[in-house]
C-alpha cells in the first residue's frame, strides 16, 4: 500500500499553546498550527524502510570515515596525515580535556548513538522484538541528542580550516573526507525523516482523548497541558504524562529567570572568548597568537572574502544576535510592544536554528590542531578563548531552549483582554 494512515488524537501547540484535534494523516502529509504555523505533526512516506536505509548508511559512512586518513598535509618537504579519530587524541595529548570531549561528543558519541537508537526504534517496530521500556528509553535519547548533533557544522569548520591552510601548504583530501561527507548528509536526512510526535505515537500510541468546550482554544484555557516531549495532552492537574513518562507544566518553570541567567553568563564568556587568543600558530619557531577577528582579518588579506564572511557571522554576529533577540524576547513577555506576536515567533526560530552554527571556531581549531603538528617547523594549538567561545555558543543554545514561546501569547492575550475591557 502506498499510504499508512495515522492516527493521533488532541495536542497543544509547543509554541502558542493552541489545541488541535489532528485529523488521520496518511504518508507524506503535515499537520501546522493554525495560529503560529509551527508543524506540529510530519508523517513520511515509506518512513520504516527510509529511516533504516539511511540510518543504517550512515553508520557505515561513520566507521568509514574512522579507518581512512581524513586530510593530508605537506609543507617544505614535511608530510602529516590524520584521521578524524586524530583530532580527538591530539587535543587529548596536548591537555585539551574539555575541548576533545566536546569534539567527541558532537561528531561520534551523540550521532552514533541516535542513530543506533532510532534504527533499533524503527526495527522494533515492524518485528515487535523490543520491551516497552527499552523503546522509551531509546526514544528519550533519540529527542534528547537530536538538538546537539552537529557534524554539519563540521564539516563547514573543516573546510574553513582548509581554506585557511591552503596558502600555508599543500593539502588532500582523504578518502575518510568524502565519506564523512557521506555520513554528515546521511543523518541529517536520518534527522528530517524523525518526527518526535509520529516516533511516541508509534513507541505508545496515541495520546489520551480530552474533550474540548471550544475551538480555538488553548491548553491551559481548558484546563490541560500539553507535555513538550511527546505532544500528549494531560488534565491541568497531572504531573506527568502518561504517555512518556515526562514531567510536565503548564508553562516551563522559571523559563524567564533561567534564560535571563543562561543569557548573563553568555555575555560574561563573550567578553574573553574574543580578547584572549583562539589560536596559536608556530611557525620556524616564532608563535603568533590570533584572535577571532584576527581569523576574520587574515582570511580577508588573503583574498579568501565568502569564508572570512562566514567565520564573521558565526563566530561574532550570531552569537551577539541571539543574546540581543533572546533578551528582547524576554522583555516582550513583561513589557510587550506594539508588534504582531507572529513576528516575536518567528525572531525566536531563528534563534534555535542559527545558533549552534557559532561552533564552527571551535571545530576550525580543532581541525587545524589535529591536523599541523610539525614541531618548530610549524604547529597550531587552540588558545584561552577556546572554552570562553565554546561556552558561549552552549550557554545561548540552552537560554534558547529554557525560553518558554507560550508565554509571548500569554502577555498578547493580557494585553487584548485589558484593550477590549477599557473600551468597555
Amino acid at each position: 500500500m502506498r499510504y499508512s494512515s495515522f492516527y493521533e488524537t488532541v495536542t497543544a501547540c509547543e509554541e502558542c499553546d493552541l489545541l488541535h484535534r489532528i485529523p488521520p494523516l496518511k504518508g507524506g502529509e503535515r499537520f501546522k498550527c493554525e495560529r503560529c504555523q509551527h508543524v506540529l505533526l510530519n508523517v513520511h512516506e515509506h518512513a520504516y524502510g527510509r529511516i533504516l536505509g539511511t540510518a543504517g548508511s550512515a553508520l557505515l559512512m561513520l566507521a568509514l570515515a574512522l579507518i581512512f586518513p581524513f586530510l593530508g598535509f605537506s609543507t617544505n618537504g614535511a608530510e602529516r596525515s590524520v584521521t578524524l579519530f586524530n583530532v580527538v587524541t591530539v587535543l587529548i595529548q596536548q591537555d585539551y580535556l574539555i575541548l576533545s570531549a566536546i569534539v567527541c561528543l558532537a561528531l561520534f558519541v551523540f550521532p552514533a548513538a541516535y542513530l543506533f537508537a532510532i534504527s533499533c526504534l524503527i526495527w522494533s517496530f515492524i518485528h515487535n522484538n523490543i520491551n516497552s521500556a527499552l523503546k522509551r528509553y531509546f526514544t528519550r535519547w533519540v529527542i534528547s541528542i537530536q538538538p546537539w548533533l552537529m557534524v554539519d557544522v563540521f564539516l563547514v569548520g573543516a573546510l574553513v580550516a582548509l581554506v585557511k591552510m591552503n596558502s600555508l601548504a599543500d593539502i588532500e583530501l582523504g578518502l575518510s573526507f568524502w565519506a564523512f561527507c557521506g555520513y554528515v548528509v546521511l543523518l541529517v536526512k536520518t534527522i528530517s525523516l524523525v518526527d518526535r510526535r509520529w516516533l511516541w505515537n508509534k513507541v505508545a500510541g496515541p495520546g489520551p482523548e480530552q474533550v474540548i468546550s471550544a475551538e480555538n482554544t488553548t491548553a491551559v484555557e481548558e484546563d490541560l497541558i500539553g507535555c513538550h516531549f511527546c505532544g500528549a495532552t494531560q488534565q491541568g492537574h497531572a504531573k506527568h504524562c502518561s504517555r512518556c513518562g515526562h514531567s510536565i507544566h503548564s508553562r516551563r518553570p522559571n523559563s524567564l529567570t533561567g534564560t535571563i541567567a543562561f543569557l548573563i553568563a553568555a555575555i560574561i564568556m563573550f567578553v574573553p572568548a574574543n580578547v584572549f587568543p583562539i589560536m596559536q600558530t608556530t611557525f620556524l619557531g616564532g608563535s603568533e597568537p590570533s584572535t577571532i577577528m584576527g581569523g576574520v582579518f587574515l582570511l580577508w588579506s588573503l583574498g579568501s572574502y565568502p569564508v572570512a564572511l562566514v567565520i564573521f557571522l558565526a563566530s561574532v554576529v550570531i552569537p551577539l544576535a541571539k543574546i540581543f533577540s533572546l533578551s528582547w524576547l524576554c522583555w516582550q513577555s513583561y513589557k510587550p510592544t506594539e508588534r504582531e506576536t507572529q513576528q516575536k515567533i518567528k525572531l525566536y526560530r531563528m534563534t534555535e536554528v542559527v545558533g549552534r552554527w557559532s561552533m564552527i571556531d571551535i571545530f576550525v581549531v580543532a581541525v587545524l590542531t589535529g591536523l599541523v603538528q610539525m614541531g618548530n617547523l610549524i604547529s597550531i594549538l587552540p588558545g584561552p578563548a577556546v572554552l570562553s567561545f565554546a561556552a558561549v555558543v552552549i550557554l545561548t543554545m540552552l537560554a534558547a531552549m529554557m525560553f518558554d514561546p507560550r508565554l509571548l501569547w500569554d502577555k498578547d492575550r493580557e494585553v487584548k483582554l485589558s484593550l477590549s475591557e477599557e473600551v468597555e
